[in-house]
Protein backbone atom coordinates (compact mmCIF):
# COMPACT_ATOMS: atom_id res chain seq x y z
CA UNK A 1 0.00 0.00 0.00
CA UNK A 2 3.01 2.30 0.87
CA UNK A 3 5.51 1.44 -2.01
CA UNK A 4 2.75 2.70 -4.81
CA UNK A 5 1.85 5.87 -2.75
CA UNK A 6 6.32 6.80 -3.26
CA UNK A 7 5.86 6.51 -6.97
CA UNK A 8 2.09 9.06 -6.84
CA UNK A 9 2.86 11.79 -9.21
CA UNK A 10 0.73 14.69 -9.15
CA UNK A 11 0.45 16.18 -13.05
CA UNK A 12 -1.17 19.85 -12.33
CA UNK A 13 0.07 20.00 -8.45
CA UNK A 14 -0.76 23.90 -8.19
CA UNK A 15 -4.87 22.58 -8.64
CA UNK A 16 -4.39 21.17 -4.82
CA UNK A 17 -4.97 25.08 -3.54
CA UNK A 18 -8.53 24.54 -4.67
CA UNK A 19 -8.31 21.99 -1.28
CA UNK A 20 -8.40 25.88 0.75
CA UNK A 21 -11.56 27.34 -0.74
CA UNK A 22 -13.48 25.49 2.15
CA UNK A 23 -11.34 26.90 4.64
CA UNK A 24 -11.69 29.90 3.51
CA UNK A 25 -15.67 29.43 2.99
CA UNK A 26 -15.70 28.56 6.19
CA UNK A 27 -13.72 31.26 8.47
CA UNK A 28 -16.06 33.47 6.08
CA UNK A 29 -19.45 32.27 7.50
CA UNK A 30 -17.63 31.90 11.12
CA UNK A 31 -16.65 35.98 11.30
CA UNK A 32 -20.05 36.46 9.28
CA UNK A 33 -21.83 34.59 12.07
CA UNK A 34 -20.08 36.72 15.04
CA UNK A 35 -21.03 39.16 13.32
CA UNK A 36 -24.75 38.79 13.85
CA UNK A 37 -24.43 37.70 16.84
CA UNK A 38 -23.43 41.50 18.34
CA UNK A 39 -27.12 42.52 17.91
CA UNK A 40 -28.04 41.01 21.23
CA UNK A 41 -26.60 40.61 24.86
CA UNK A 42 -24.55 37.66 25.46
CA UNK A 43 -27.65 36.49 28.49
CA UNK A 44 -30.33 37.24 26.07
CA UNK A 45 -28.89 34.84 23.03
CA UNK A 46 -29.90 31.14 24.50
CA UNK A 47 -33.51 33.13 23.31
CA UNK A 48 -32.67 35.35 20.53
CA UNK A 49 -31.11 32.19 18.46
CA UNK A 50 -31.63 29.16 19.18
CA UNK A 51 -30.07 26.05 17.66
CA UNK A 52 -32.27 24.02 15.39
CA UNK A 53 -32.49 20.61 13.56
CA UNK A 54 -31.85 22.60 10.52
CA UNK A 55 -29.03 24.10 11.40
CA UNK A 56 -27.31 20.89 12.48
CA UNK A 57 -28.26 19.47 9.00
CA UNK A 58 -26.82 22.43 7.65
CA UNK A 59 -23.28 21.71 9.31
CA UNK A 60 -23.65 18.46 7.84
CA UNK A 61 -24.25 19.96 4.30
CA UNK A 62 -21.12 21.82 4.81
CA UNK A 63 -18.96 19.50 6.04
CA UNK A 64 -20.21 17.37 3.04
CA UNK A 65 -19.19 20.62 0.44
CA UNK A 66 -15.71 20.63 2.09
CA UNK A 67 -15.19 16.92 1.12
CA UNK A 68 -15.80 17.72 -2.19
CA UNK A 69 -14.13 20.47 -2.70
CA UNK A 70 -11.38 18.71 -1.59
CA UNK A 71 -11.77 15.51 -3.53
CA UNK A 72 -12.14 17.77 -6.27
CA UNK A 73 -8.91 19.61 -5.96
CA UNK A 74 -7.09 16.16 -6.13
CA UNK A 75 -8.46 15.10 -9.15
CA UNK A 76 -8.24 18.41 -10.46
CA UNK A 77 -4.16 18.43 -9.51
CA UNK A 78 -3.89 14.89 -11.57
CA UNK A 79 -2.52 12.22 -9.47
CA UNK A 80 -1.02 9.25 -11.48
CA UNK A 81 1.52 6.27 -11.33
CA UNK A 82 4.23 5.52 -13.64
CA UNK A 83 3.37 2.82 -16.47
CA UNK A 84 4.20 1.94 -20.01
CA UNK A 85 1.73 0.61 -22.86
CA UNK A 86 2.18 -3.35 -23.60
CA UNK A 87 -0.43 -4.61 -26.23
CA UNK A 88 -3.06 -2.22 -25.98
CA UNK A 89 -3.09 -2.83 -22.35
CA UNK A 90 -1.56 -0.23 -19.43
CA UNK A 91 1.06 -2.77 -16.90
CA UNK A 92 3.25 -1.48 -13.79
CA UNK A 93 6.44 -1.61 -15.38
CA UNK A 94 8.63 -4.03 -14.45
CA UNK A 95 12.27 -3.10 -15.77
CA UNK A 96 14.18 -6.46 -16.62
CA UNK A 97 15.86 -7.74 -19.45
CA UNK A 98 15.86 -11.24 -20.07
CA UNK A 99 17.28 -13.59 -22.32
CA UNK A 100 15.05 -16.70 -24.32
CA UNK A 101 17.60 -19.56 -24.86
CA UNK A 102 15.26 -22.05 -27.10
CA UNK A 103 16.58 -25.38 -27.81
CA UNK A 104 16.38 -25.96 -31.46
CA UNK A 105 18.43 -29.31 -31.87
CA UNK A 106 17.07 -32.20 -33.56
CA UNK A 107 15.71 -33.78 -30.51
CA UNK A 108 13.63 -30.83 -30.03
CA UNK A 109 11.20 -32.31 -32.99
CA UNK A 110 10.71 -35.61 -30.94
CA UNK A 111 6.99 -36.30 -30.38
CA UNK A 112 6.29 -36.77 -26.94
CA UNK A 113 5.09 -33.58 -26.11
CA UNK A 114 2.14 -32.63 -28.44
CA UNK A 115 2.64 -32.07 -31.51
CA UNK A 116 6.41 -31.71 -30.73
CA UNK A 117 8.49 -30.03 -28.58
CA UNK A 118 9.77 -27.76 -30.55
CA UNK A 119 6.03 -26.42 -31.59
CA UNK A 120 5.16 -26.92 -28.18
CA UNK A 121 7.97 -24.83 -26.91
CA UNK A 122 7.13 -22.04 -29.39
CA UNK A 123 3.26 -21.81 -28.23
CA UNK A 124 4.07 -21.59 -24.82
CA UNK A 125 6.60 -18.49 -25.46
CA UNK A 126 3.64 -17.02 -26.97
CA UNK A 127 1.56 -18.06 -23.86
CA UNK A 128 4.23 -16.39 -21.68
CA UNK A 129 4.18 -13.17 -23.37
CA UNK A 130 0.89 -11.56 -22.00
CA UNK A 131 2.34 -12.28 -18.67
CA UNK A 132 5.51 -9.38 -19.06
CA UNK A 133 4.74 -5.99 -17.85
CA UNK A 134 7.32 -4.45 -19.22
CA UNK A 135 10.26 -6.66 -19.46
CA UNK A 136 12.89 -6.37 -22.26
CA UNK A 137 12.93 -9.70 -24.25
CA UNK A 138 15.63 -11.25 -26.56
CA UNK A 139 15.98 -14.73 -27.97
CA UNK A 140 18.75 -16.90 -28.49
CA UNK A 141 18.65 -19.86 -30.41
CA UNK A 142 20.80 -22.92 -30.61
CA UNK A 143 21.80 -26.58 -31.96
CA UNK A 144 25.30 -27.25 -32.30
CA UNK A 145 25.96 -23.37 -32.69
CA UNK A 146 24.34 -20.57 -31.21
CA UNK A 147 22.73 -17.18 -32.03
CA UNK A 148 21.09 -14.16 -31.64
CA UNK A 149 17.52 -14.29 -33.24
CA UNK A 150 16.45 -10.51 -31.56
CA UNK A 151 18.13 -8.71 -29.17
CA UNK A 152 16.54 -7.49 -26.05
CA UNK A 153 13.34 -5.55 -26.50
CA UNK A 154 9.72 -4.46 -25.19
CA UNK A 155 8.26 -4.73 -28.36
CA UNK A 156 6.24 -7.79 -28.54
CA UNK A 157 5.05 -7.80 -32.00
CA UNK A 158 9.09 -8.29 -32.69
CA UNK A 159 9.59 -10.89 -29.85
CA UNK A 160 6.18 -12.79 -31.57
CA UNK A 161 7.37 -12.71 -35.15
CA UNK A 162 10.87 -14.15 -33.61
CA UNK A 163 9.48 -16.86 -32.09
CA UNK A 164 7.67 -17.51 -34.95
CA UNK A 165 11.01 -17.31 -37.11
CA UNK A 166 12.94 -19.68 -34.34
CA UNK A 167 13.07 -22.57 -36.74
CA UNK A 168 16.23 -25.83 -37.01
CA UNK A 169 16.76 -24.95 -40.12
CA UNK A 170 18.27 -21.86 -39.21
CA UNK A 171 21.98 -23.65 -37.60
CA UNK A 172 23.39 -25.68 -39.89
CA UNK A 173 25.82 -27.09 -36.84
CA UNK A 174 24.16 -30.44 -35.48
CA UNK A 175 23.96 -31.41 -31.65
CA UNK A 176 23.12 -29.18 -28.27
CA UNK A 177 25.93 -27.03 -27.80
CA UNK A 178 24.38 -25.25 -24.04
CA UNK A 179 27.87 -23.68 -22.82
CA UNK A 180 27.67 -21.70 -26.40
CA UNK A 181 24.20 -20.40 -25.67
CA UNK A 182 24.57 -20.20 -21.87
CA UNK A 183 27.91 -17.77 -22.49
CA UNK A 184 26.11 -15.85 -25.72
CA UNK A 185 23.16 -15.04 -23.35
CA UNK A 186 25.37 -13.79 -20.24
CA UNK A 187 27.32 -11.66 -22.89
CA UNK A 188 24.14 -10.21 -23.93
CA UNK A 189 23.11 -9.52 -20.64
CA UNK A 190 26.44 -7.70 -19.75
CA UNK A 191 26.08 -5.32 -22.83
CA UNK A 192 22.66 -4.25 -21.45
CA UNK A 193 21.58 -1.58 -19.65
CA UNK A 194 20.14 -1.88 -15.90
CA UNK A 195 21.17 -4.42 -12.89
CA UNK A 196 17.40 -6.64 -13.05
CA UNK A 197 18.96 -9.77 -15.64
CA UNK A 198 17.77 -13.07 -16.04
CA UNK A 199 17.91 -16.12 -18.47
CA UNK A 200 14.97 -18.21 -19.38
CA UNK A 201 16.36 -21.28 -21.08
CA UNK A 202 13.08 -23.71 -23.09
CA UNK A 203 15.35 -26.89 -23.76
CA UNK A 204 14.18 -30.74 -23.42
CA UNK A 205 16.77 -31.03 -20.97
CA UNK A 206 18.11 -34.41 -22.91
CA UNK A 207 20.19 -36.84 -21.12
CA UNK A 208 23.80 -35.95 -21.69
CA UNK A 209 23.75 -32.83 -23.22
CA UNK A 210 24.68 -30.86 -19.45
CA UNK A 211 28.00 -31.50 -20.46
CA UNK A 212 31.97 -30.20 -18.68
CA UNK A 213 31.52 -26.91 -20.84
CA UNK A 214 27.74 -26.23 -19.57
CA UNK A 215 28.77 -26.56 -16.14
CA UNK A 216 31.53 -24.01 -16.32
CA UNK A 217 29.40 -21.79 -18.69
CA UNK A 218 26.71 -22.31 -15.21
CA UNK A 219 29.54 -21.46 -12.78
CA UNK A 220 30.25 -17.81 -14.70
CA UNK A 221 26.46 -17.55 -14.42
CA UNK A 222 26.78 -17.92 -10.76
CA UNK A 223 29.51 -15.48 -10.38
CA UNK A 224 27.48 -12.71 -12.08
CA UNK A 225 24.36 -13.43 -10.15
CA UNK A 226 21.96 -14.11 -13.36
CA UNK A 227 19.17 -16.69 -12.20
CA UNK A 228 17.85 -18.80 -14.98
CA UNK A 229 14.76 -20.13 -15.14
CA UNK A 230 14.36 -23.48 -17.31
CA UNK A 231 11.24 -24.79 -18.95
CA UNK A 232 11.74 -28.56 -19.82
CA UNK A 233 10.12 -29.53 -22.80
CA UNK A 234 10.74 -33.29 -22.92
CA UNK A 235 9.35 -36.38 -20.87
CA UNK A 236 11.85 -39.28 -19.29
CA UNK A 237 9.53 -41.96 -21.49
CA UNK A 238 11.16 -40.34 -24.14
CA UNK A 239 10.65 -40.66 -27.73
CA UNK A 240 12.77 -41.14 -30.81
CA UNK A 241 14.20 -38.24 -32.77
CA UNK A 242 12.94 -37.88 -36.66
CA UNK A 243 15.48 -36.61 -38.84
CA UNK A 244 15.10 -33.81 -41.64
CA UNK A 245 15.69 -36.33 -44.63
CA UNK A 246 13.21 -38.68 -43.23
CA UNK A 247 13.60 -41.58 -40.96
CA UNK A 248 15.02 -41.56 -36.97
CA UNK A 249 18.21 -41.48 -35.86
CA UNK A 250 19.85 -44.64 -34.26
CA UNK A 251 23.36 -45.55 -32.45
CA UNK A 252 25.46 -48.40 -33.48
CA UNK A 253 22.07 -49.72 -35.86
CA UNK A 254 19.85 -48.79 -32.57
CA UNK A 255 17.17 -46.12 -32.74
CA UNK A 256 18.05 -43.29 -30.28
CA UNK A 257 15.49 -42.50 -27.70
CA UNK A 258 15.57 -38.98 -26.40
CA UNK A 259 14.99 -39.26 -22.87
CA UNK A 260 14.81 -36.24 -20.23
CA UNK A 261 17.07 -35.47 -17.38
CA UNK A 262 16.23 -33.19 -15.09
CA UNK A 263 19.08 -33.39 -12.11
CA UNK A 264 21.46 -30.91 -13.68
CA UNK A 265 18.95 -28.94 -14.97
CA UNK A 266 16.73 -28.90 -11.61
CA UNK A 267 20.38 -28.31 -10.08
CA UNK A 268 21.17 -25.23 -12.53
CA UNK A 269 17.90 -23.51 -11.69
CA UNK A 270 18.23 -23.66 -7.88
CA UNK A 271 22.35 -22.73 -7.49
CA UNK A 272 21.53 -19.55 -9.74
CA UNK A 273 18.99 -18.21 -8.02
CA UNK A 274 16.00 -20.17 -10.94
CA UNK A 275 13.30 -22.19 -10.93
CA UNK A 276 12.87 -25.25 -12.88
CA UNK A 277 9.44 -26.17 -13.87
CA UNK A 278 8.08 -29.28 -16.60
CA UNK A 279 5.79 -28.12 -19.90
CA UNK A 280 2.17 -29.00 -18.45
CA UNK A 281 -1.59 -28.50 -20.08
CA UNK A 282 -2.52 -26.15 -17.18
CA UNK A 283 -0.71 -23.01 -15.92
CA UNK A 284 1.34 -25.03 -13.76
CA UNK A 285 4.15 -24.79 -15.55
CA UNK A 286 4.51 -20.48 -15.82
CA UNK A 287 2.60 -20.19 -12.62
CA UNK A 288 6.00 -21.94 -11.39
CA UNK A 289 8.54 -20.11 -13.21
CA UNK A 290 6.94 -16.37 -14.26
CA UNK A 291 4.32 -15.91 -10.75
CA UNK A 292 6.60 -16.87 -8.24
CA UNK A 293 9.66 -16.64 -9.79
CA UNK A 294 10.42 -13.87 -13.05
CA UNK A 295 7.55 -11.84 -11.78
CA UNK A 296 9.28 -11.58 -8.14
CA UNK A 297 12.59 -10.79 -9.51
CA UNK A 298 13.43 -6.76 -8.39
CA UNK A 299 13.27 -5.46 -11.50
CA UNK A 300 15.53 -1.75 -11.92
CA UNK A 301 14.09 1.75 -10.63
CA UNK A 302 11.18 3.29 -12.80
CA UNK A 303 11.60 6.74 -12.95
CA UNK A 304 8.34 8.63 -13.67
CA UNK A 305 9.68 11.21 -15.90
CA UNK A 306 11.08 8.46 -18.17
CA UNK A 307 7.75 6.74 -18.01
CA UNK A 308 5.71 6.77 -21.46
CA UNK A 309 2.16 5.99 -19.82
CA UNK A 310 0.67 7.00 -16.75
CA UNK A 311 -2.43 5.17 -14.92
CA UNK A 312 -4.38 8.07 -14.14
CA UNK A 313 -6.18 7.94 -10.80
CA UNK A 314 -8.27 10.87 -11.17
CA UNK A 315 -11.47 9.36 -11.51
CA UNK A 316 -10.63 7.48 -7.94
CA UNK A 317 -11.19 11.47 -6.53
CA UNK A 318 -13.66 12.67 -8.97
CA UNK A 319 -16.63 10.10 -8.57
CA UNK A 320 -16.71 10.58 -4.57
CA UNK A 321 -16.98 14.16 -5.03
CA UNK A 322 -20.02 14.10 -7.55
CA UNK A 323 -21.62 11.19 -5.33
CA UNK A 324 -21.36 14.18 -2.43
CA UNK A 325 -22.76 16.93 -4.53
CA UNK A 326 -25.42 15.39 -5.92
CA UNK A 327 -26.40 14.10 -2.16
CA UNK A 328 -26.47 17.08 -0.77
CA UNK A 329 -27.91 19.22 -4.41
CA UNK A 330 -30.39 16.99 -5.60
CA UNK A 331 -33.74 15.26 -3.68
CA UNK A 332 -33.17 11.63 -2.20
CA UNK A 333 -35.59 10.12 -5.00
CA UNK A 334 -33.89 11.33 -8.03
CA UNK A 335 -30.61 10.70 -5.61
CA UNK A 336 -31.81 6.86 -5.39
CA UNK A 337 -32.82 7.00 -8.99
CA UNK A 338 -29.21 8.06 -10.18
CA UNK A 339 -27.67 5.09 -8.12
CA UNK A 340 -29.90 2.37 -9.49
CA UNK A 341 -28.66 3.29 -13.31
CA UNK A 342 -25.02 3.48 -11.77
CA UNK A 343 -24.91 -0.32 -10.09
CA UNK A 344 -27.05 -1.58 -13.13
CA UNK A 345 -24.74 -0.24 -15.59
CA UNK A 346 -21.39 -1.40 -13.86
CA UNK A 347 -23.88 -4.63 -13.22
CA UNK A 348 -24.27 -5.43 -16.91
CA UNK A 349 -22.11 -8.04 -18.35
CA UNK A 350 -19.61 -6.90 -20.93
CA UNK A 351 -19.59 -7.47 -24.41
CA UNK A 352 -16.93 -10.24 -24.07
CA UNK A 353 -18.36 -11.43 -27.56
CA UNK A 354 -17.31 -8.03 -29.48
CA UNK A 355 -13.99 -9.06 -30.42
CA UNK A 356 -15.32 -12.29 -32.09
CA UNK A 357 -17.66 -10.37 -33.97
CA UNK A 358 -15.74 -7.83 -35.81
CA UNK A 359 -13.33 -11.42 -36.64
CA UNK A 360 -16.53 -13.04 -38.17
CA UNK A 361 -17.30 -9.84 -39.97
CA UNK A 362 -13.95 -9.95 -41.74
CA UNK A 363 -14.48 -13.65 -42.24
CA UNK A 364 -17.71 -13.18 -44.02
CA UNK A 365 -16.41 -10.11 -45.98
CA UNK A 366 -13.59 -12.54 -47.20
CA UNK A 367 -10.71 -10.66 -45.41
CA UNK A 368 -9.15 -13.16 -44.39
CA UNK A 369 -5.82 -11.95 -43.23
CA UNK A 370 -8.22 -9.25 -41.19
CA UNK A 371 -10.00 -12.02 -39.63
CA UNK A 372 -6.96 -14.45 -39.12
CA UNK A 373 -5.69 -11.08 -37.27
CA UNK A 374 -8.53 -10.49 -35.32
CA UNK A 375 -9.17 -13.92 -34.36
CA UNK A 376 -5.53 -14.56 -33.35
CA UNK A 377 -6.48 -11.50 -30.38
CA UNK A 378 -9.58 -13.07 -29.36
CA UNK A 379 -7.54 -16.18 -28.02
CA UNK A 380 -8.41 -19.25 -26.60
CA UNK A 381 -9.68 -22.47 -28.56
CA UNK A 382 -12.38 -20.54 -30.16
CA UNK A 383 -10.04 -17.72 -31.57
CA UNK A 384 -7.39 -20.17 -32.67
CA UNK A 385 -9.55 -22.28 -34.68
CA UNK A 386 -11.29 -19.23 -36.54
CA UNK A 387 -7.35 -17.85 -36.89
CA UNK A 388 -6.51 -21.15 -38.36
CA UNK A 389 -9.19 -21.35 -41.29
CA UNK A 390 -8.60 -17.52 -42.41
CA UNK A 391 -4.66 -18.79 -42.54
CA UNK A 392 -6.08 -22.18 -44.48
CA UNK A 393 -8.24 -19.66 -47.01
CA UNK A 394 -5.29 -17.85 -47.84
CA UNK A 395 -3.31 -20.92 -48.38
CA UNK A 396 -0.65 -20.53 -45.66
CA UNK A 397 -1.22 -23.77 -44.65
CA UNK A 398 2.35 -23.63 -42.15
CA UNK A 399 0.28 -21.02 -39.70
CA UNK A 400 -2.83 -22.69 -40.26
CA UNK A 401 -1.41 -26.00 -38.78
CA UNK A 402 0.42 -23.64 -36.13
CA UNK A 403 -3.43 -22.85 -34.91
CA UNK A 404 -5.01 -25.75 -35.01
CA UNK A 405 -1.91 -27.52 -32.92
CA UNK A 406 -2.84 -24.56 -30.55
CA UNK A 407 -6.75 -25.02 -30.72
CA UNK A 408 -5.18 -28.70 -29.99
CA UNK A 409 -3.33 -27.81 -26.35
CA UNK A 410 -6.69 -25.32 -25.67
CA UNK A 411 -9.66 -27.49 -26.27
CA UNK A 412 -11.86 -28.73 -23.60
CA UNK A 413 -13.73 -32.25 -24.41
CA UNK A 414 -13.88 -34.92 -26.53
CA UNK A 415 -15.51 -32.84 -29.29
CA UNK A 416 -12.97 -29.70 -29.41
CA UNK A 417 -10.19 -31.74 -29.39
CA UNK A 418 -11.37 -33.89 -32.37
CA UNK A 419 -12.43 -30.82 -34.33
CA UNK A 420 -8.56 -29.25 -33.99
CA UNK A 421 -6.89 -32.56 -34.88
CA UNK A 422 -9.25 -33.19 -37.74
CA UNK A 423 -8.07 -29.12 -39.14
CA UNK A 424 -4.84 -30.22 -38.15
CA UNK A 425 -4.42 -33.18 -40.17
CA UNK A 426 -5.65 -31.33 -43.17
CA UNK A 427 -3.08 -28.36 -42.87
CA UNK A 428 -0.77 -31.25 -42.73
CA UNK A 429 -2.11 -32.68 -45.53
CA UNK A 430 -1.64 -29.46 -47.55
CA UNK A 431 2.06 -29.43 -46.44
CA UNK A 432 2.33 -32.87 -48.09
CA UNK A 433 3.27 -34.36 -44.08
CA UNK A 434 1.03 -37.19 -45.48
CA UNK A 435 2.28 -39.57 -42.46
CA UNK A 436 0.97 -37.07 -39.49
CA UNK A 437 -2.34 -36.43 -41.56
CA UNK A 438 -2.80 -40.14 -41.81
CA UNK A 439 -2.05 -40.16 -37.82
CA UNK A 440 -4.55 -36.90 -37.30
CA UNK A 441 -7.06 -38.55 -39.34
CA UNK A 442 -6.67 -41.86 -37.76
CA UNK A 443 -6.84 -40.62 -34.07
CA UNK A 444 -10.12 -38.51 -34.85
CA UNK A 445 -11.38 -41.72 -36.35
CA UNK A 446 -11.12 -43.37 -33.11
CA UNK A 447 -12.80 -40.44 -31.05
CA UNK A 448 -15.74 -40.25 -33.50
CA UNK A 449 -15.84 -43.63 -35.62
CA UNK A 450 -18.47 -42.05 -37.91
CA UNK A 451 -16.72 -39.49 -38.95
CA UNK A 452 -17.31 -40.11 -42.99
CA UNK A 453 -14.65 -36.83 -43.69
CA UNK A 454 -12.15 -37.97 -41.53
CA UNK A 455 -12.71 -41.82 -43.04
CA UNK A 456 -12.27 -40.27 -46.98
CA UNK A 457 -9.14 -38.08 -45.90
CA UNK A 458 -7.61 -41.11 -43.95
CA UNK A 459 -7.99 -42.84 -47.36
CA UNK A 460 -6.84 -40.08 -49.43
CA UNK A 461 -3.52 -39.59 -47.13
CA UNK A 462 -2.73 -43.29 -47.11
CA UNK A 463 -2.85 -43.20 -51.33
CA UNK A 464 -0.09 -41.11 -51.07
CA UNK A 465 1.73 -42.83 -48.34
CA UNK A 466 1.57 -45.80 -50.85
CA UNK A 467 2.64 -44.11 -53.63
CA UNK A 468 6.24 -42.91 -51.45
CA UNK A 469 9.09 -45.07 -52.42
CA UNK A 470 9.68 -48.23 -50.42
CA UNK A 471 12.90 -47.58 -49.23
CA UNK A 472 12.20 -44.36 -48.24
CA UNK A 473 11.11 -44.43 -44.01
CA UNK A 474 7.77 -42.75 -42.97
CA UNK A 475 8.21 -39.96 -40.85
CA UNK A 476 6.10 -38.86 -38.11
CA UNK A 477 6.07 -35.59 -36.66
CA UNK A 478 2.87 -35.40 -35.49
CA UNK A 479 2.44 -36.02 -31.35
CA UNK A 480 -0.90 -35.64 -29.83
CA UNK A 481 -4.73 -35.74 -30.29
CA UNK A 482 -7.18 -32.81 -32.04
CA UNK A 483 -9.43 -30.29 -35.62
CA UNK A 484 -11.95 -29.44 -38.53
CA UNK A 485 -11.90 -28.65 -42.58
CA UNK A 486 -13.26 -30.64 -44.66
CA UNK A 487 -12.27 -31.30 -48.27
CA UNK A 488 -11.02 -27.38 -48.34
CA UNK A 489 -14.34 -26.42 -46.73
CA UNK A 490 -13.93 -24.74 -43.33
CA UNK A 491 -16.58 -25.09 -40.72
CA UNK A 492 -16.41 -23.21 -37.56
CA UNK A 493 -18.24 -23.39 -34.35
CA UNK A 494 -22.05 -22.55 -34.79
CA UNK A 495 -21.39 -21.82 -38.73
CA UNK A 496 -23.38 -23.69 -41.10
CA UNK A 497 -21.44 -26.40 -43.11
CA UNK A 498 -22.11 -24.53 -46.46
CA UNK A 499 -20.79 -20.71 -46.56
CA UNK A 500 -23.76 -19.14 -47.93
CA UNK A 501 -23.87 -16.80 -51.30
CA UNK A 502 -20.25 -19.16 -51.73
CA UNK A 503 -19.79 -21.06 -55.24
CA UNK A 504 -17.79 -24.73 -54.66
CA UNK A 505 -14.09 -23.49 -54.65
CA UNK A 506 -11.65 -26.18 -55.88
CA UNK A 507 -10.63 -27.29 -52.38
CA UNK A 508 -6.83 -24.76 -51.87
CA UNK A 509 -5.41 -27.19 -49.38
CA UNK A 510 -6.42 -30.76 -49.47
CA UNK A 511 -6.61 -32.23 -52.93
CA UNK A 512 -8.77 -35.10 -53.41
CA UNK A 513 -7.32 -36.60 -56.43
CA UNK A 514 -9.93 -37.59 -58.25
CA UNK A 515 -8.49 -37.05 -61.93
CA UNK A 516 -6.79 -39.90 -63.56
CA UNK A 517 -2.82 -40.11 -63.19
CA UNK A 518 -2.26 -39.07 -66.95
CA UNK A 519 -5.30 -36.03 -67.21
CA UNK A 520 -3.47 -32.74 -67.54
CA UNK A 521 -6.29 -30.66 -67.21
CA UNK A 522 -9.74 -28.98 -67.84
CA UNK A 523 -10.58 -26.97 -70.66
CA UNK A 524 -13.17 -24.28 -70.18
CA UNK A 525 -16.84 -24.25 -72.08
CA UNK A 526 -16.53 -23.12 -75.76
CA UNK A 527 -12.87 -23.09 -75.94
CA UNK A 528 -11.15 -25.17 -78.61
CA UNK A 529 -7.98 -26.84 -78.13
CA UNK A 530 -5.05 -24.84 -80.43
CA UNK A 531 -3.29 -27.83 -82.46
CA UNK A 532 0.07 -25.18 -82.54
CA UNK A 533 2.14 -26.17 -79.57
CA UNK A 534 3.41 -23.36 -77.26
CA UNK A 535 7.13 -22.82 -77.69
CA UNK A 536 9.12 -20.47 -75.11
CA UNK A 537 12.82 -19.64 -75.70
CA UNK A 538 14.35 -21.67 -73.00
CA UNK A 539 17.28 -18.68 -72.29
CA UNK A 540 14.68 -16.70 -71.72
CA UNK A 541 12.62 -18.46 -69.80
CA UNK A 542 15.87 -19.16 -67.57
CA UNK A 543 16.45 -15.66 -67.70
CA UNK A 544 12.79 -14.86 -66.10
CA UNK A 545 13.61 -17.98 -63.13
CA UNK A 546 16.89 -16.33 -61.88
CA UNK A 547 15.10 -12.48 -62.04
CA UNK A 548 12.50 -14.21 -59.64
CA UNK A 549 14.89 -16.13 -57.82
CA UNK A 550 16.50 -12.44 -57.37
CA UNK A 551 13.21 -10.53 -56.25
CA UNK A 552 12.31 -13.13 -53.78
CA UNK A 553 11.84 -12.42 -50.13
CA UNK A 554 14.41 -14.84 -47.87
CA UNK A 555 14.05 -14.23 -44.82
CA UNK A 556 15.56 -17.33 -43.86
CA UNK A 557 18.62 -17.11 -45.68
CA UNK A 558 19.74 -12.99 -44.47
CA UNK A 559 18.82 -15.07 -40.61
CA UNK A 560 20.45 -17.94 -41.24
CA UNK A 561 23.96 -15.76 -42.50
CA UNK A 562 23.41 -13.31 -39.47
CA UNK A 563 23.10 -16.27 -36.50
CA UNK A 564 26.30 -17.54 -38.05
CA UNK A 565 28.35 -14.53 -37.07
CA UNK A 566 27.79 -15.39 -33.20
CA UNK A 567 28.46 -18.77 -33.70
CA UNK A 568 32.00 -19.84 -31.35
CA UNK A 569 32.98 -23.00 -33.36
CA UNK A 570 35.18 -25.50 -31.06
CA UNK A 571 36.35 -29.28 -31.65
CA UNK A 572 33.92 -30.81 -29.00
CA UNK A 573 32.16 -34.06 -30.41
CA UNK A 574 28.60 -34.07 -29.51
CA UNK A 575 25.80 -36.63 -30.68
CA UNK A 576 24.05 -34.88 -34.04
CA UNK A 577 20.82 -34.37 -31.75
Amino acid sequence: MIDPLLHLHWREPLWLGLAAVPLLFGGWRRRRRARLLHYADAELLPWAVARSEVEKAGRLRALAQALAWILLALAAAGPRLPLELHDGQPMPRHLLTMMVVLDVSASMRATDIAPDRLTRARIELLDWLPKLQGERVGLIVFAGEAGVLLPPTDDMALLRRAIDQADPRLIDAQGTNLAGALDLARAQLAAAPGQAKAILLVTDAEAGSFDAAAQAAASALRKTHVPVFVLGMGSEAGAPVPLSDGGFAERDGVQVLSRMDASPYRELAQTTGGRFAVVSDGDADWSALHDRGIARLPGDAVAPEHATAWRELYAWCLAPALVLLMAVSLPRRVVALIALAVWGTTAAPPDALADEAAAWQAWQQKHYASAQTLYAQVGGYTGRMGAGAAAWRQADYAAAARHFGAALLLAENERQRADALYNLGNALYARAQWQAAFEAFETVLRMRPGDVRARANLDYAWQHLRRQRPETPMQSDLGGHRGFLAEGRIQLDGQPANLPDEPEPAPPGVQLDRSAPGTTGTRAPGVTASNQALTVDPRLAQSGVKKLERLEDRPATMLKNLLKQDARYDDTERPPW
